[in-house]
């Protein structure tokens, strides 16, 4: 929904004396385009779509073809289908508009993701690296309302039935920009406490005699204060929560690394990072994996293993604090695996005494 909103704002921004108010229509449309890639997660499951979803359809340079692409299609049906009229300079702007619509409308789509912790390859299919800024929440209501009101207004709000001179601007393309400005600040704003909250929690950690960790501090829910503080350490992981407007010390959570203390545990882990399952969810997760190994209580498999690998990204206090999804593989004595791997599902369901707790915390009450 954001990434509709986003990119009707940026084509009423930029295209809305030329277009009219279609360019804002248009330019929610094609903001969408490059999350047609979860198409995959539907036909192949997760596995597939966490290699398919923000990949090539995200890619800056692939993003700014397609969408001039798109946008010169939306032209040239709009000229056969007679919409368009005028001299053939009208004709050329237009078609232009369409195109740098399209290509700005599609391109800046991935752009607003890399703000996220989900991870996007900016730069496929020539590198697969995933490259994510810790800085917003999937879905923050005062990001995305202000969007939403300048979007209605571009989409609703007729042009003047007059010639336009080069430079107009009406109310609602000045709405576009400055709803942009708004956006630009409050997501530097939010990237600004998330390294506040890791220098914070680094100093902490210090003082405790833990100086030796990989600090990451990841945005929950609806806001981008309250932080999912990861603190990766040698033989273990450090999960708490603050915000910055809570003083009190933060409270970690630890949860052993088995497979670094453990030679049958790391083995164990090994074997499932060869199978394509386990690699495709280091590479998706970036490698912020936590693992738990156990004993199969299985009676048809004597000897062997349950592999549990949850993605410590995302995760709210409580039965979820180690992550809210994973992968549950099976091995044998042998440590080969006994079938696909089960999904593991542990995202609490939204309820009143979630969002309670979110808003303790983010006051630090």
């Amino acid at each position: 929904m954001t990434q509709i909103l986003f990119g009707g704002v940026v084509a009423q921004a930029g295209y809305r004396r030329i277009l009219g108010r279609r360019a804002t229509i248009a330019g929610g449309i094609l903001g969408s385009v490059p999350d047609l890639d979860v198409v995959a997660g539907w036909i192949g499951g997760p596995v597939l779509a966490w290699q398919q979803h923000r990949g090539i359809s995200h890619a800056v340079p692939v993003a700014l073809v397609y969408g001039a692409a798109l946008g010169w299609l939306i032209w040239r049906l709009g000229r056969a289908g007679g919409g368009y009229g005028g001299a053939p300079q009208i004709d050329r702007e237009r078609r232009q508009a369409w195109m740098g619509l399209g290509a700005l409308a599609c391109a800046t789509h991935p752009l607003i993701d890399l703000f996220t912790a989900y991870g996007t390859q900016l730069l496929a299919p020539f590198s697969t690296v995933r490259f994510a800024v810790n800085a917003m929440p999937i879905i923050d209501p005062l990001y995305s309302l202000p969007l939403l009101a300048v979007f209605l207004w571009g989409a609703l709000a007729k042009m003047p039935e007059v010639p336009l001179p080069l430079r107009f601007t009406d109310r609602p393309q000045r709405a576009a920009r400055l709803a942009l400005s708004y956006v630009l600040l409050y997501t530097l704003m939010a990237w600004g406490a998330g390294l506040h909250m890791e220098d914070r929690a680094r100093r902490e950690l210090a003082a405790a005699g833990l100086p030796q960790a990989a600090v990451a501090a990841y945005p929950t829910l609806l806001q981008p204060f309250w932080r999912r503080l990861v603190a990766d350490r040698p033989d273990e992981i450090l999960v708490g929560f603050a915000s910055p407007f809570d003083a009190r010390p933060i409270r970690w959570q630890p949860f052993a690394r088995q497979e670094r203390q453990d030679a049958g545990a790391a083995a164990a882990v090994a074997a499932v990072l060869a199978t394509e399952p386990g690699r495709v969810f280091h590479w998706f997760a970036m490698d912020k994996l936590h693992w738990t190994v156990l004993a199969d209580a299985a009676a048809d498999n004597p000897g062997g293993h349950v592999v549990e690998a949850r993605d410590y990204r995302y995760g709210l206090p409580g039965d979820s604090a180690l992550g809210f999804w994973g992968l549950r593989f099976r091995l044998d004595a042998q440590h080969r695996p006994l079938g696909a791997p089960e999904r593991l599902s542990e995202r609490p369901p939204p309820d009143a005494g979630g969002f309670r707790q979110m808003w303790h915390g983010l006051l630090g009450r």
